[in-house]
């Protein structure tokens, strides 16, 4: 959970995506179909604990984040989605009070829309590494 958290802060804390796509549409997880358009969906897709042998009080993990865009149309879609990038690409630091993160630009995901409902998506993927306590 602390990747999506860091991920999540870095999105709310941007002014330019803040401006397209209000905070309380940008959610943990699955995206409720009532959910006025656009929206941001941030999963974990895969998580690495880094073995240690002889661990101490922390240890590194490194996963990869899923931020997938839902907007009412192409153009939208293509404008939040460079704003997310914005937000969160190479950032170091403490985020969202977890320590040792590190943000970088993973692969982007193919266009997807849906005539039936009007729907158009695109992910980004980010791998995020950060410290947890053992």
């Amino acid at each position: 959970m602390s990747a999506v958290k860091i991920i999540r802060a870095l999105l709310v804390a941007d002014a330019a995506l803040m401006a397209l796509v209000p905070a309380a549409r940008i959610v943990a997880g699955i995206v409720q179909q009532s959910t006025a358009l656009p929206a941001v969906a941030i999963t974990e897709v895969s998580r690495f604990d880094r073995p240690v042998l002889k661990p101490g009080a922390s240890f590194h993990c490194t996963s990869r984040v899923q931020v997938t865009v839902i907007a009412a149309s192409y153009p939208a879609q293509k404008q939040i989605l460079g704003a997310v990038r914005h937000a969160c690409r190479d950032k170091v630091g403490t985020i969202a009070a977890v320590g040792g993160v590190s943000v970088l630009l993973a692969s982007t995901g193919p266009d997807f829309n849906d005539a039936d409902t009007g729907f158009y998506m695109q992910s980004q993927d980010f791998k995020v590494g950060f410290t947890e306590p053992t």
